[in-house]
Order: C-alpha cells, then sequence, then structure tokens
C-alpha cells in the first residue's frame, strides 16, 4: 500500500482549482522531501501535471458529487495509507470522504457544519471577506506550519499543445500569430450575464475599428450563444465547445486579452498572464476575482445590490440586472482600446 504525508483535495470547479495553484506550488516546493498526493477532477490534470513531485490521483468527472461519489472515492483513498489530509474544498461531503476513508489528521476550513468531521479547522469571521487564493494559503500554512512564498498562478504550454492548438486555430481560419482577442459570450450563472446583444454589439465595434479577429470561447452549452454574436462575421470564430482546457489556455495565451465575466476562462487567462477586462457584477472581486496585475474590472460599484453573489437576480422590475444593464459597449470598448493601443 503506497504511503502519503500529505493528501490534498483540489477544487472541483476551474476558477477555483487555478486559484489554489500557487499556494499549492509554493507548499510542494518547501516540502519536496515528502511524499505528497493530488486528489483532482481528471479535466485539471492539465492544470497541475508540472507542479512537482507529487502523484495525481484523478478523480472522473460522473465520481465528484453525490452519493455514488461519496462511496467511489471513499474506496479510492482506502488504497493509501494517508496521514494528513487538506481539503480545498467546501463541502461536507468532502470532508466526510477523508473521515469514512479512515484519514489520521484531517485539515480544512469549518464551513458547511464540517467541524466534527475535521481534527484540524480554521474559521474565519462571516464578515471577514478573503480572496480565495489567501484561503487556501492561509490552510496549507496551518499543514506545513510554515510560511509560503505565493506568487500569481502560471501554467506551462507545452511545445506539443501549442503545435496543437496552432492546428485548430488554422482549421478556424486564425493564424495564431495574427492579432486577436478571446471573449467568453457567456457565464454559466444568469446573474453573470452582460447578454449576447451587448457582445454582438461590442464585437462589431471591433471589427470596424480594429484589423483583428475574436474566438469565442466556452463550453458547449454555451455555443448557442456565440453564434449569437458570430453571425456570419468571418473575423470572428466560435470555439465553444470544441476546446479542452489544454487547448483553451494555449488559445488565451496568445490572446491580446480576454473579455467576459469572473469565470474559469478568466481565471484561466490569468493563468497565462494576458490583460483581462472583467465584467463584475454578482461576484465579489475581493473574493474570486483573478490573480492578476493586468486586469481591468469594470463594475458599478454604486449599485446597493452589488456583490451579491446569488446565481440568479434577486430584483425584478427595472432593477432586474442592472449591474450588468449598466455596462455600456462603449466603456468596455474604450478599456480593450487602451489595452490594444498601448
Amino acid at each position: 500500500m503506497e504511503s502519503f504525508k500529505y493528501l490534498i483535495r483540489i477544487p472541483n470547479h476551474l476558477g477555483d482549482a487555478i486559484m489554489a495553484l500557487p499556494a499549492i506550488k509554493a507548499f510542494v516546493k518547501l516540502n519536496s522531501n515528502k511524499k505528497i498526493a493530488l486528489l483532482l477532477p481528471e479535466w485539471a490534470e492539465s492544470i497541475y501535471y508540472d507542479i512537482g513531485d507529487t502523484t495525481i490521483i484523478p478523480l472522473p468527472s460522473n465520481r465528484l458529487h453525490g452519493i455514488a461519489a461519496i462511496l467511489f472515492q471513499i474506496r479510492v483513498l482506502r488504497n493509501y495509507k494517508i496521514e494528513n489530509g487538506v481539503l480545498l474544498t467546501p463541502s461536507f461531503s468532502s470532508a466526510l470522504v477523508m473521515f469514512l476513508a479512515g484519514i489520521k489528521n484531517r485539515y480544512g476550513y469549518s464551513s458547511d457544519g464540517r467541524k466534527l468531521l475535521l481534527n484540524n479547522y480554521l474559521t474565519l469571521p462571516k464578515e471577514n471577506i478573503i480572496h480565495r487564493g489567501e484561503k487556501y494559503k492561509l490552510l496549507l500554512e496551518k499543514v506545513g506550519e510554515k510560511s509560503l512564498e505565493v506568487l500569481s498562478p502560471n501554467m506551462t504550454i507545452s511545445d506539443s499543445q501549442e503545435i496543437n492548438t496552432a492546428e485548430l486555430l488554422n482549421k478556424y481560419g486564425i493564424d495564431k500569430t495574427q492579432k486577436y482577442l478571446v471573449i467568453a459570450p457567456q457565464a454559466i450563472a444568469e446573474s453573470r450575464r452582460w447578454g449576447t446583444d451587448n457582445y454582438s454589439a461590442l464585437a462589431s465595434k471591433l471589427m470596424k475599428n480594429y484589423d483583428l479577429k475574436i474566438a469565442l470561447v466556452g463550453t458547449s452549452d454555451q455555443y448557442g450563444a456565440g453564434q449569437k454574436i458570430a453571425l456570419n462575421e468571418k473575423r470572428i470564430v466560435n470555439l465553444c465547445g470544441k476546446t479542452e482546457i489544454k487547448q483553451a489556455a494555449s488559445i488565451l495565451s496568445g490572446a491580446l486579452l480576454f473579455i467576459g465575466n469572473d469565470s474559469g476562462l478568466a481565471h484561466l487567462a490569468s493563468a497565462v498572464n494576458i490583460p483581462l477586462i472583467i465584467l463584475s457584477g454578482a461576484d465579489n472581486p475581493e473574493e474570486t476575482s483573478p490573480i492578476s496585475d493586468k486586469k481591468t474590472v469594470i463594475i458599478k460599484n454604486s449599485l446597493d445590490c452589488i456583490s451579491c453573489v446569488k446565481n440568479r437576480c434577486p430584483n425584478g422590475g427595472d432593477n432586474f440586472m442592472q449591474c450588468m444593464k449598466e455596462i455600456s459597449v462603449d466603456e468596455v470598448f474604450e478599456a480593450i482600446s487602451r489595452i490594444i493601443s498601448h
């Protein structure tokens, strides 16, 4: 039975997995003489594959949530001897898995009623909002009992992936050496959607004023929104649902900038170190904004309901989705112009 000093449970969502990346890299570097395993969604392997001397234990996408997933994960972990389990996930179920798997020391935040399942936990005051990247750092510092020197997220794009992505872009009429922007046309949460009409108007204005192309990137569920924006404009390419995470990261790495909401793709863009324009409304930038010194956050802080952190707008009438409605096409266009004309 293989033994590990530490097993770290990586978050299930793309943005969180990237926000955790700097702290985990620093922790692995500081504990290079100890055996460390990373329990993560299988899609996250492309983010963590070059993190250092660690063992990757991937979880299939259909084994992340629900009772069947809990039982599956317990069976997986019982195949190893694990001294310390570290939960970067916030759920009760992830703590239950480590408890029932018999892991000796279990670390995590005391949220979601998990205190009884953890024998080492941190509690943050409700009024104390800190960035998630900092939360992950604080927890790993408690685990290792040493301070961590944390840098910005960074993903390495391999030469083979560069070639693979160049072929994909060429298939859709974009040379990776050309100037292009990346837009995420639709957020998953309804409360964060700027709308296809706005993105269409923005894309049209960009086409008229600049000699560049636009790649629309997102999930297959967002393909329809991408089609409404692309229409018959040959310089706009709808790649929603056509890229894996490694491909999306490679496409972003060659772009002039990224435009979209606070989303997994925005965090992926921060990890390849390109400029970002984030349209912020229901999200709270203090907690989840991409970690980047190249970002422009457009947010209407004067609104009483701003940063409500709700997936659906709770307001009605004229106040419905006001945080997104008040962000104008001209405002976003000007922010883009400042970057690409610099």
